[in-house]
């Protein structure tokens, strides 16, 4: 069970013996954590692990939420403890009767023999109580030494003697000695510990518990003579602690464990000394504390924030990982320490500076006096000698904070000059645009780019200009020259919401990747990485909505990345450089393949199947290959010249395209399911949504797909008449990509007014409660149409919560009008919403044109009914895994899965290819899986390594 997440694993749990569970990624999760990863670089973008006050102000979270997410949580056990018949959870504790091995999944779970862990502990221990809690546990609280330290610290701590001395034998068995103390000494004097004139003074002999001195206050003072068990200083808040071995052992300190792990764990004041090794994870999150010890085992310093460490003999691995403040001084005995120690936030110097050189002799004189450091007094006598072999660890983070402050200080002492500035030739006063951006980039700050670079707000041409030519609306040059900058402002998640394919990227694009490779000017690996999961990111850069966008985690709380336009620049960039060319395989099969349509669907799969080595034939209905991305799409959004490229190639590298084929109509889709070894179906969502009010049947009104199909076709030479919008009053029912299309066409043609109809209420211009991310942001958008008709007529095209009743006819068979009334939305009793016409708000609107833009109800009928093809509710061809009810025949995209984006069309045509590859062959496909990853096979044999 990877985590606690469910009441269904808090069962499960307690009836294979658990009489307590314990959360924390959940909790942390439901406060807004979003596991970014990021913990130790100070930059948390939901403001949880940070303590830098931009980013704590974006914390959103309350108690309430763990709250109700606890209550909710604990409300799922009951339910699954009453279909189980049991009354209390502790009835369910080792009750493995109630559990049943689900026969389901991999080969090698089913391997896995559960017997062991399934017995009941009863039957092993007969008359044995196994209830948790039903025998109550005496900790002898009252029995406790610390007891004794209070009762003779408390004058101390009231005030009525300034110091006390305490000599005592400690045992393993005391855990968190110290602790209660400073918890009595905090209640007075909260976080500022004993006044300066007060001491308490503890010596101590014998072996201490875990957590000595935890949290221990300012003004409390121990000394052990022995050693100490994990977690000693935790959280030190001012204390100071010595600890050193028995003065009878004969063993050499510096060669022995004297404390065990995790000390000085979150330590943020005092002074620790401990005479021997310390264990793994030393001073780690250390942010005040100051600590000398002889040796320290693996990833000490980690995530340290502030506070000294003097280090007098070896260290284990990663030292100093994720270390952003705060120095550590380490005698390099070996000269192996840079081996060990994690260079990637760090600095290795050396003991030079005069400040350093004292800092570190008075703390080893300290050391020396407290604890009879052998070493320490070695090293004080020959430190002439041994200064060169001391390494100062030094954060760059810290440096760079420093000089900030020097500056900062020098900056407000230094007189402001009196004479005036010698006045520059204009030339020389302005400065070189291109240098002071070449000279910004080379100091790029990745870490924190999301903090301090704003994102790139002008994708588009000015809209006074583009509005005039049916170019490519997207300003590629300004683009790029921001790019490196864009790409720094990707955080790099642990947990990249941008590529999941649920609410993010359906290709699972690897976007931090790229985008960091791109920030390194590694253009050809960044290719290649999006290529591994993206066919044409030529078409998806263009013409995305972006759900990654909208996924980001920098979305949460600032404006995402602009990942849409790097992938664009990503392939521009190859295209430009020639790196694509095309793929031929090296082998074929004897496998034929037919793809019937060529839209982003039918391009994938047979791009996929084609690597594969299959042969692959695309049969197209129209004069030339594309279908939505040839006809659908504007040429102002999408070049012709970059479709028929990618066609080219894919013609080069041996897929044959056959055109003007109706499949269904000029050859029978079941002669075609005869002849070909497997068929998919890539035909789209092609069947529009009509609109049957009174009127419909009056010339001028068309479907958007029409009106856009036809003027392409026009545009690319054919001899074609379809409606056109000059000097028309055109209305646009439906908005969506397809609607913004139809706008920025008819102002292109030259149309004497535009107006949107949508029926949905206008969406604010932030996320509502019940829209939260990562889920797609219904928000108030301006796309590049909109703009547009705004330069030109001067207000938005769109008006919302409009329903249109009828359309009015000129006399003579032709559209004049439409009538309209506007619709409230409210919610009724069940908190559906419901849509209410508004009385006295009828109007006819002037049209000469109207558009219809609703979407699309499915795929045509034909191949389907030659078939013989099972359809779903929504009208799509059903299918499981991509296959339908013909054993041979396959189906992908819109006509599978319903009228969605070209990425999904994508992401749908390279998994089709992977079912029909694996349905060819026989066995495990080597074409990829969503996010490039390709699925090993459990018939392939794997060699042992030993």
């Amino acid at each position: 069970m990877n985590s606690f997440s469910k009441g269904f694993d808090v069962v499960v749990a307690a009836l294979l013996g658990a009489d307590e569970v314990g959360f924390s990624t959940a909790p942390l999760i439901v406060m807004g954590c979003t596991m970014m990863r990021k913990c130790h670089l100070n930059t948390c973008p939901v403001g949880i692990a940070t303590q830098d006050p931009v980013l704590r102000k974006k914390f959103t979270g309350q108690p309430e939420h763990v709250i109700n997410y606890l209550f909710m949580l604990a409300e799922e056990v009951r339910e699954n403890m009453a279909k189980l018949g049991v009354r209390t959870f502790q009835e369910l504790i080792g009750r493995t009767d109630l559990l049943k091995v689900v026969d389901a999944g991999s080969p090698k779970a089913k391997m896995l023999n559960l017997n062991l862990i399934l017995q009941n502990a009863l039957h092993m221990r007969p008359g044995v109580n196994i209830k948790g809690g039903s025998e109550k546990q005496d900790f002898q609280l009252e029995q406790r030494l610390e007891n004794e330290l209070i009762a003779k610290a408390k004058p101390v701590i009231d005030g009525e003697i300034k110091k006390v001395d305490v000599e005592l034998k400690i045992r393993n068995e005391d855990r968190a000695f110290g602790s209660t103390l400073s918890y009595y000494i905090s209640c007075k004097y909260n976080e500022d510990g004993l006044p300066e004139d007060s001491e308490i003074n503890v010596r101590l002999t014998g072996s201490a518990g875990q957590s000595f001195c935890a949290f221990l206050a300012k003004g409390v003072h121990v000394t052990l003579e022995g050693d100490a068990n994990d977690y000693v200083g935790k959280g030190l808040s001012g204390g100071t602690i010595v600890i050193y071995p028995p003065k009878s052992s004969p063993f050499e300190s510096h060669l022995n464990v004297i404390v065990g792990n995790v000390c000085l764990y979150g330590a943020t004041s005092g002074k620790a000394y401990m005479r021997g090794i310390a264990s793994e994870r030393f001073a780690v999150r250390n942010s005040g504390a100051t600590a000398v010890v002889e040796g320290v085992g693996d990833h000490g310093c980690e995530y340290m924030t502030g506070g000294v460490v003097l280090i007098l003999g070896l260290t284990g691995r990663n030292f100093a990982a994720g270390m952003s403040g705060g120095i550590a001084y380490v005698w390099d005995i070996d000269g192996k320490f840079s081996m060990k120690c994690n260079p990637e936030m760090v600095e290795l110097c050396k003991l030079e500076d005069k400040e350093d050189v004292s800092l570190v002799l008075t703390l080893l004189k300290e050391f020396r006096e407290l604890t009879g450091s052998v070493v320490a007094e070695q090293l004080l006598s020959e430190f002439d000698q041994r200064r060169k072999e001391f390494v100062k660890v030094f954060p760059y983070e810290y440096q760079r904070v420093l000089r900030q402050k020097a500056a900062e200080k020098e900056s407000a002492t230094q007189p402001q000059a009196q004479e005036t500035a010698k006045i520059q030739d204009i030339e020389d006063a302005v400065g070189d645009p291109a240098v002071e951006q070449r000279k910004a980039e080379r100091v790029l700050d990745k870490v924190r780019g999301f903090m301090k670079y704003p994102r790139e707000a002008a994708p588009y041409r000015p809209a006074e200009k583009r509005m005039k030519d049916w170019d490519e609306v997207y300003n590629f040059t300004h683009v790029r020259k921001g790019l490196r900058v864009q790409s720094a402002r990707c955080m790099d998640c642990g947990v990249p919401f941008c590529q999941s394919n649920s609410h993010g990227c359906p290709l699972g694009n690897i976007i931090p990747k790229w985008n960091f490779l791109v920030f390194q000017n590694q253009w050809r690996q960044a290719l290649n990485h999006l290529l591994q999961t993206n066919n044409f990111p030529e078409f998806t850069g263009r013409v995305c909505p972006a759900p990654c966008e909208a996924a980001c985690v920098l979305g949460i709380s600032e404006p995402s990345v602009t990942i849409k336009n790097i992938e664009c620049a990503i392939i521009d960039h190859a295209f430009e450089n020639g790196w694509i060319v095309p793929q031929v395989p090296t082998s074929r099969t004897d496998k034929k393949v037919a793809i019937v349509g060529s839209g982003p669907a039918g391009l994938a799969c047979a791009h996929q199947l084609n690597k594969a080595g299959h042969t692959v034939t695309v049969f197209e209905r129209n004069d030339r290959v594309g279908g939505l991305l040839q006809y659908g799409i504007p040429t102002m959004k999408l070049s012709k010249t970059v479709v028929q490229r990618r066609v080219d190639l894919l013609t080069a590298e041996g897929i044959t395209f056959k055109t003007n084929v109706n499949v269904g109509k000029d050859i029978s889709a079941k002669e075609l399911s005869e002849e070909y070894d497997a068929v998919i179906l890539c035909t789209g969502a092609t069947w529009p949504r009509d609109l049957p009010l009174p009127g419909r049947q009056l010339n001028g009104i068309h479907f958007a797909m029409e009106f856009l199909e036809s003027w392409q076709k026009k545009q690319l030479g054919a001899n074609f008449d379809g409606p056109h919008a000059k000097d028309k009053h055109v209305i646009i029912i439906g908005g969506g990509d397809t609607g913004c299309d139809c706008i920025a066409t008819s102002l292109r043609q030259g149309a004497a007014s535009i107006t949107t109809f949508e029926i949905l209420p206008k969406p604010g211009p932030k996320r509502s409660k019940d829209n939260p991310w990562p889920q797609w942001p219904r928000v108030f958008k301006v796309d590049y149409g909109h703009e547009e008709v705004q330069v030109r007529y001067g207000s938005d095209p769109r008006v919302f919560s409009i329903m249109t009743q009828e359309f009015t006819d000129d006399g003579k068979g032709h559209v004049s009008g439409v009538k309209t009334v506007n619709v409230e939305w409210v919610k009724d009793d069940s908190g559906r919403w419901q849509m209410n016409q508004v009385p006295g708000t009828e109007k006819v609107y002037k049209a000469d044109l109207v558009l219809l833009a609703m979407g699309f109800l499915g795929p045509e009928r034909a191949i389907g009914d030659q078939l013989q093809l099972t359809l779903d509710p929504r009208s799509n061809f059903e299918t499981k895994e991509y296959k339908t009810n013909v054993s041979n025949v396959f189906a992908a995209g819109d006509c599978r899965r319903g009228q969605s984006l070209v990425v999904w069309a994508i992401s749908e045509g390279r998994q089709a290819a992977r079912v029909v590859d694996e349905y060819l062959r026989r066995e495990v496909s080597a074409l990829p899986v969503p996010g490039g990853i390709i699925k090993p096979s459990l018939l392939q044999a794997i060699p042992c390594s030993v």
